[in-house]
């Protein structure tokens, strides 16, 4: 079996909400409880720091890990989705899980497991993969939500912490911020430090809530200065995780390592498609590309955009067919629009989009895939113009370059 050979099996045998949306959402932990006890029980080797939000929390994971890698500690990460590779899900102090330990794990398990989705395997694989190469800890972002996250299956994780909570998946989570923020709060665990990052006062009152019942100390993440207000908030709430952290029996997170780790932390640990510089283009216009999805995302990348200088903006724009776009349309950015498709099954078509779009003012025109929108975006762009590209993380992960992913040996 080729690596290639292993992702088709992941890719088209098991349910995955990246491709049907949701179809192959669970509702409950059964599944990864089922996949755990297939592969021994690999989460009963690891400790964890867990992260749950509407949006940052890759970020803060990611920062989290870089600053534990500055300070000499072996560190598993999981991510979800990936962008370019499956393996970007999967890495220990950066390095993506080999296609080999892949391309093993499908061949000696697939017939073992019964239904598992997508995520609830990949999770399975990246505990089975963080045990095997003997992590000191593994710092998990949730996949959706919190409580019946395949994610949430440590008792007594190291710390955990919920950046924010914002409107987004309420079909699965609720249909008010409340609703929503309590299962965030799932996650949050007995006894064990929450630390909570900047977010509307209602869900703060939940998360509270869900912290005394569980006798679990809450760390406030205090404001921080940085380039940009998201920035700022991501970095204020990974300083406070590891800070947090520093005060468990037998951590070390000396301010220095924390420091280094978060200047550096999109090279130590891989992220990309958030606020991602690309090259310019041949008239000098400069593109950014941004996973920004849903109301609050987009929200604040508008907030953003005003902060840096340029004159037109060229927005490629992609998103998903059951992504509710009513609250989304007055707060996208004032510009010409290029709407396209990602080449998924969910994907919002691109013409429908246009037209929808037509009816609210919004002038673009379509195009049939990303490709093709981003290089009518990138020849109308000249100097001091801005390339924006974003909507969804499939609409970026087909645009970003695939040689800026150098996978590890």
């Amino acid at each position: 079996m080729t690596y290639a050979e292993a992702v088709n099996v992941l890719f088209t045998q098991l349910p995955m909400f990246q491709r049907q949306g949701p179809a192959a959402y669970k509702v409950n932990l059964d599944g990864t409880r089922a996949v755990l006890e297939l592969l021994g029980h690999p989460e009963r080797r690891l400790e964890v720091v867990h992260v749950a939000g509407t949006n940052g929390k890759g970020s803060v994971c990611h920062r989290v890990a870089a600053a534990l890698q500055e300070a000499g500690y072996r560190v598993g990460l999981f991510t979800s989705p990936h962008l370019k590779d499956f393996r970007e899900r999967i890495r220990v102090n950066g390095v993506p899980i080999p296609e080999q330990a892949v391309v093993d794990f499908v061949a000696r398990y697939r017939t073992h497991w019964a239904e598992p989705s997508f995520f609830e395997l990949t999770f399975g694989m990246a505990l089975q993969h963080f045990a095997d190469c003997a992590v000191d800890v593994a710092v998990l972002e949730t996949g959706m939500g919190g409580r019946l996250d395949s994610t949430n299956v440590f008792p007594r994780p190291l710390v955990t912490a919920i950046t924010n909570v914002g409107w987004d998946h309420q079909q699965f989570l609720g249909q008010t911020i409340r609703a929503i923020a309590a299962e965030k709060a799932g996650i949050i665990k007995d006894g064990r430090p929450v630390v909570v990052g900047r977010m509307r006062p209602e869900a703060l009152s939940v998360v509270h809530e869900h912290a005394l019942r569980q006798a679990a100390e809450v760390y406030d993440a205090p404001p921080e200065s940085g380039p940009t207000r998201v920035e700022a908030e991501n970095a204020a709430t990974a300083r406070a995780v590891c800070r947090v952290l520093n005060r468990e029996p037998g951590w070390h997170l000396p301010e220095e390592a924390i420091a280094r780790g978060f200047a550096n932390y999109r090279e130590l640990t891989g992220q990309r498609g958030r606020m991602e510089w690309l090259a310019p283009t041949d008239s000098g216009a400069r593109v950014l590309a941004d996973c920004a999805h849903n109301l609050d995302g987009l929200t604040a990348l508008a907030a953003e955009l005003a902060t840096i200088p340029h004159r037109a903006l060229h927005v490629v724009y992609g998103t998903v067919a059951d992504k509710d776009l009513e609250p989304i349309w007055p707060v996208l950015p004032q510009g010409r629009y290029h709407w396209c498709a990602a080449d998924i099954p969910r994907a919002f078509p691109a013409p429908a989009l246009a037209a929808a779009a037509q009816e609210r003012g919004v002038a673009g025109t379509a195009y049939p895939t990303v490709a093709d929108a981003v290089k009518a975006a990138c020849a109308a762009a000249v100097e001091g113009d801005l390339v924006l590209i974003t909507g969804s993380i499939f609409t970026v992960a087909e645009a970003l370059p695939a040689e800026r992913f150098t996978p590890g040996q």
